[in-house]
């Protein structure tokens, strides 16, 4: 049973006349934030921090090797969006 399929609360079922002026106002300033930089600026520095706790000596589970996989993917990930800005300026 899913049920987030049968969920009343799913975005599509939420207008802004069912938020309360605050929620209103945290989804707006969530926008803005999201606004101060483009997608991929927010992937690169996030990329950053992530590739920054996967080689600290803290990890003890995580294998070179999967350090450095998930690594690769942050950076075709970085790729990929720097690459469809890119082209929606063109």
């Amino acid at each position: 049973m899913n049920t987030f399929q049968n969920s009343t609360n799913n975005p599509a079922n939420c207008t802004k006349a069912h938020l309360s002026e605050t929620q209103q106002a945290m989804l707006q300033d969530i926008r803005n934030f999201f606004l101060t930089d483009k997608c991929s600026q927010i992937i690169g520095s996030m990329n950053e921090l992530v590739e920054t706790i996967l080689f600290s000596k803290d990890l003890e589970n995580v294998t070179p090797e999967m350090r450095v996989d998930i690594a690769n993917q942050l950076r075709t990930v970085t790729l990929i969006s720097k690459l469809s800005e890119s082209n929606q300026r063109n």
